[in-house]
């Protein structure tokens, strides 16, 4: 049997000139938007981060005192107590959203009639400001005729303060911010289960997998870079809150609820020390950073490394 070779195919420039313009536009496209975030981000966090090393007055005016802020802070007190209510308010907030956006994600992909409604519905929450939605969690927790004690009063129970007690005030917190940040990681998570192929399903079916079985084995897997991609959004809002606590309960009651965000608008805006303010900045930062890359490690590029070396 007489093998034939084939000459491999001999490009045109024209030809070359068209394929490296086709794999090079998809990061042109990126390039002015990439470097719009980059310009107004870097120039503030590098601002920060310079403004932390000095001493300022109310006129901005700046003394190099390099890591003094750093010490100050981290040997305050109150920041101390702020940074383990912070810590704490971070984990319930993960733990408490994360499993509210999938059970509302399952529900809303598995539903049928109404299911654009149902969707639409659910965004609600995501399109009130974080103001909006702690005045009405003041209402609705309110000592004094909120719906909350007025449920309570009529089966008869007893109606606590709820923001006037400091471990209730920190749950309502709690339950404000995830009202606020659930509904987007929701329509993360819904995206991705409406990526998951509907003959997996079928063909676990016939096995006789259960359903719990199919969503740890099946579901969960497939949907891991969009479940770090929720967990980036519910820590980063976790830790950045800040308008939902200030109106809520502004930091009470006796510093119960005051998180770093908190702590650091009172120092920066109304004690008027920027230095020490733009040392919890950078802290902010430093710990929304570490948290997201510790996802895309495990949810994303772990996952990735892990399906080649397998």
């Amino acid at each position: 049997m007489n093998a034939t070779l084939h000459a491999p195919e001999v490009m045109t420039a024209g030809e070359r000139a068209a394929d490296t313009a086709k794999r090079l536009a998809p990061y042109l496209l990126v390039i002015p938007g990439l470097v719009g975030v980059l310009g107004v981000l870097g120039y503030a966090v590098a601002g920060g981060f310079l403004l932390s090393l000095n001493e300022t007055d109310m006129f901005l005016n700046k003394t190099f005192v390099g890591l003094k802020n750093y010490i100050a802070i981290v040997q305050d007190a109150r920041f101390q107590n702020s940074l383990w209510r912070t810590l704490v308010f971070v984990v319930a907030s993960i733990t408490l959203g994360i499993t509210l956006s999938m059970m509302f994600a399952l529900t809303l992909h598995h539903v049928g009639f109404g299911r654009r409604f149902f969707r639409g519905l659910s965004l609600v929450p995501y399109f009130v400001s974080g103001i909006a939605a702690a005045v009405m969690f003041r209402f609705i927790f309110t000592t004094s005729g909120g719906f909350v004690n007025f449920i309570l009063t009529s089966l008869g129970l007893p109606a606590p303060s709820w923001l006037g007690d400091p471990t209730l005030a920190f749950t309502v917190s709690i339950l404000a911010n995830a009202w606020f940040m659930v509904p987007f990681a929701t329509l993360i998570l819904l995206g991705g289960l409406q990526t998951v192929d509907k003959d997996l399903y079928e063909a676990a079916k016939l096995d006789g997998s259960s359903g719990l079985h199919t969503f740890r084995r099946i579901t969960l897997p497939l949907i891991k870079p969009m479940m770090g991609v929720s967990l980036i959004w519910i820590s980063y809002i976790s830790f950045s809150t800040f308008d939902i606590i200030l109106a809520l309960t502004a930091g009470g009651p006796a510093r119960a609820t005051e998180l770093i965000s908190v702590y650091m608008y009172q120092i920066a805006f109304l004690e008027l020390d920027f230095g020490r303010g733009s040392v919890l900045m950078v802290m902010l930062l430093s710990f929304n950073t570490l948290l997201s890359l510790v996802y895309l490690w495990v949810f994303v590029y772990g996952d990735r490394r892990y399906r080649v070396v397998r």
